[in-house]
């Protein structure tokens, strides 16, 4: 992140794809890939001739995960950084 270049306040300027409002929407979109993927390894586990392929919707599955975590980690971090300075803007 870049810092502002006014040197009195130093306000951190995030960019538009790191913002509350994209970190929420890459959230929801990471739970409807986990939940796709979720279906994907009941299917897989389900239908003998699938059970080779289950390693495809796992992976789509850890892959969402860890960016939904680091997605909700970035967000918990803003959030508590705000409160920490006492102020929410």
């Amino acid at each position: 992140m870049r810092l502002d270049p006014n040197p009195m306040f130093r306000r951190v300027i995030t960019p538009w794809y790191d913002s509350n409002a994209a970190c929420w929407i890459m959230l929801a979109v990471m739970l409807a890939v986990a939940l796709f993927s979720w279906a994907g390894i009941a299917v897989a586990r389900y239908v003998p001739e699938y059970n080779q392929h289950t390693w495809v919707p796992v992976l789509m599955l850890v892959l969402s995960l860890f960016v939904g975590g680091s997605a909700g980690y970035r967000l918990y971090r803003r959030y508590y950084d705000r409160h920490l300075q006492g102020h929410e803007p």
